[in-house]
């Protein structure tokens, strides 16, 4: 069974973005990247939002950054041109995350935005969360979350200082 699993950076403030969508902030906190290697060798599958993947393409320069594993994107509109690991997922979220959980391989990262990570959360879907939480006041941007109604049992599994002063946060969702 596969987990389902968060991994974003976070400014103090709550923001993994600027209000473009810019995120080459992060770059004077070089710690974030601690862990990541091993983070991304439990992965076999990726699920993305559409502005997501339409950023990563963008940056893309050397070509897709995930070569090798499966990347769903969840939208309304087919994709052009995508790599060959890439497809859409037009469906229903609930049952993509029940087809998720049940795979066999490793694990799947839901990458952000907070929109689509919020919307698994509110499924109950979201295993685990990983933050790293950035040492800098942004005061505007896009927020980790949007609101909702729903709350989520975190239970901390770890926190760890790295260097510069970001904190890697791990949590239990669902208790």
């Amino acid at each position: 069974m596969a987990a389902l699993r968060a991994r974003l950076a976070v400014s103090l403030d709550g923001f993994i973005a600027d209000p473009d969508g810019a995120t080459d902030w992060f770059d004077a906190f070089p710690a974030i990247a601690t862990g990541f290697e091993s983070f991304l060798a439990r992965i076999d599958t990726l699920v993305m939002g559409r502005a997501t993947y339409d950023r990563l393409r963008a940056g893309a320069a050397g070509g897709w950054p995930y070569p090798g594993r499966r990347c769903l994107v969840v939208t309304s509109h087919s994709l052009d041109t995508a790599p060959d690991e890439v497809e859409p997922w037009l469906g229903d979220l609930a049952e993509l995350a029940d087809e998720l959980h049940r795979g066999t391989g490793g694990d799947v990262w839901v990458v952000g935005g907070g929109t689509a990570i919020r919307a698994f959360l509110d499924l109950g879907a979201i295993d685990y969360l990983d933050l790293l939480l950035v040492p800098c006041l942004r005061g505007d941007g896009r927020r980790l979350f949007p609101p909702s109604e729903i709350g989520d049992g975190l239970t901390l599994i770890s926190a760890t200082a790295l260097e510069g002063g970001v904190v890697a946060l791990s949590y239990r969702v669902g208790g």
